[in-house]
């Protein structure tokens, strides 16, 4: 058996539109009544949707080209579908995730709640969402980075940390590169979100706030990094060095954990274990 996309779309949708009960979308009773199958007709589904019948009908039998995400979400809003069934929407018509609506407060996916909880207490982790609110961590990212229960929620951003805060850029010893690498994965994870006004609200503050982040914003550095090592300043300004972990949930692809881990600092050339 060889699965075809436009056949799946096709019986996606036409399982969506057959369990909608007409009585529930506002209809006018005749369109509502006389009917041998249940559900709704095309002609009303498109009528609901603010699509033509043609162009609804041609998308069913997967004749139609790649839809546009203002059709996708109006279907989406017509036949009632929850989260996942809009997100396997966007999935069979685009090859996509679909874009946010706006948020207004996102929740800790529980699987990656339950992968904090359980981590060793010398493990450093936090969750970060979809704009990179740090959503939750444990006393360890707090000892490695700064004290996010000092912080007032609304400032409790990554990415506003990396740049805003002092206490946090003198953790690193190479800030410069880390706040790049930084706006460079940021930009990468939320280039579908760019619409999103918590988003857009977050950017202009940081443009506004820091000359660097607004001179880099402009320069559209991207790179999507899952995993590297950043240098910190320890007691007596001695640097030691942690590598990074970063994974996304399967259930909530926007959020994802990021933990730390110590690995050894190569002596530079020319130097050996016992010099200081």
């Amino acid at each position: 058996m060889v699965l075809d996309r436009g056949q799946e779309l096709s019986d996606f949708l036409r399982r969506l539109r057959n369990r909608t009960p007409p009585d529930r979308t506002g209809l006018p009773g005749g369109m509502a009544s006389r009917r041998r199958a249940p559900g709704l007709r095309r002609e009303e589904l498109a009528a609901l949707a603010g699509i033509s019948v043609d162009w609804y009908t041609r998308l069913e039998q997967g004749r139609a080209e790649r839809p546009s995400p203002s059709v996708l979400d109006a279907l989406s809003r017509a036949l009632d579908v929850t989260a996942d069934e809009r997100a396997h929407l966007y999935a069979l018509a685009r090859g996509e995730r679909p874009p946010l609506h706006r948020v207004v407060s996102e929740s800790v996916d529980p699987s990656l709640a339950r992968v904090l909880r359980f981590l060793p207490a010398d493990v450093p982790a936090y969750i970060l969402g979809f704009r990179w609110d740090v959503l939750a961590w444990n006393r360890g990212a707090c000892e490695l980075l700064v004290d996010f229960e000092a912080i007032p929620a609304a400032r409790r951003n990554l990415v506003e940390l990396t740049f805003l805060d002092q206490a946090l850029s003198e953790r690193y010893v190479e800030w410069n590169d880390v706040a790049q690498s930084t706006l460079a994965n940021f930009r990468a994870s939320i280039g579908r979100h760019v619409d999103v006004p918590e988003v857009q609200e977050l950017v202009a503050h940081l443009m506004e706030c820091d000359a660097r982040f607004a001179a880099w914003w402009r320069d559209h550095w991207v790179a999507e990094k899952s995993t590297g090592t950043k240098l910190f300043r320890g007691d007596g300004g001695v640097p030691f060095a942690m590598r990074f972990e970063s994974l996304l949930s399967p259930s909530a692809p926007d959020q994802r954990i990021i933990m730390y881990s110590p690995i050894e600092l190569r002596p530079t050339p020319g130097t050996h274990n016992g010099d200081t």
